[in-house]
């Protein structure tokens, strides 16, 4: 009979969180890459950090997001043409259907 009440409570942090959430600042990361604002992404870095020299840290950002531009993506059905990950994919595929089909989430 108390189920409701507990289902309920978890939604305060939720709550908490979307009051205090706009006033955060946005992620560096994403404003200097996904957004290409570096005074923006310099001004967001200097408020987390409390301090002004973040030159060092913006040009790690870049140097982070151009690796991760050289090495290119894979997608999942790439995977299963890699022979020693093929064996470790099938069987997390197995393991998460059974769990699903065997109805344990809903216990």
């Amino acid at each position: 009979t108390g189920w409701p009440v507990l289902l309920g409570l978890t939604g305060i942090p939720s709550f908490i969180q979307l009051l205090v959430l706009p006033f955060f600042p946005e992620s560096p990361r994403y404003l200097l890459i996904q957004k290409g604002n570096e005074e923006q992404a310099r001004k967001a870095l200097q408020k987390l950090r409390g301090r002004d020299d973040v030159d060092e840290e913006i040009e790690e950002m870049r140097q982070e997001d151009r690796s991760e531009k050289e090495e290119g993506q894979i997608s999942v059905l790439s995977l299963f043409t890699y022979r020693g990950l093929r064996w470790q994919l099938i069987s997390i595929i197995v393991m998460m259907m059974g769990q699903q089909l065997s109805g344990v989430n809903a216990v």
